[in-house]
């Protein structure tokens, strides 16, 4: 009969097992992709009540050039729609290219 040590039988016993398991980091990331939440939009989320003036424009995600918005006011999105060529040039310029093409705000 053989004998093995406590060591190595929890050597044997992670070459057997198969983890089904994904790292979170990964998981992380795979949402952070999805919603377009790279640095950039770190960038743009924080110059954008400077640059809007608007406090009850909330940032939702930023994709494939376009820049996704919620407000409970339609005063608001009206003003944002108005002025949105001048926020994209302003938000472009802080990140050095020009990588938002648009805005979109809905009412949430």
């Amino acid at each position: 009969m053989e004998m093995f040590t406590l060591e190595e039988k929890r050597k044997t016993y992670k070459l057997q097992r198969k983890s089904n398991l994904t790292a979170v980091s990964s998981v992380i990331e795979t949402i952070k992709q999805e919603l377009g939440l790279d640095e950039d939009f770190f960038v743009i989320a924080k110059v954008w009540e400077k640059e809007t003036g608007s406090q009850t424009i909330e940032l939702c995600g930023f994709k494939n050039g376009v820049l996704y918005a919620q407000t409970p006011y339609s005063a608001a999105l009206n003003d944002i729609m108005l002025r949105k060529k001048e926020i994209i040039n302003r938000l472009n310029q802080y990140l050095s290219r020009k990588k938002i093409k648009n805005i979109k705000i809905e009412i949430k």
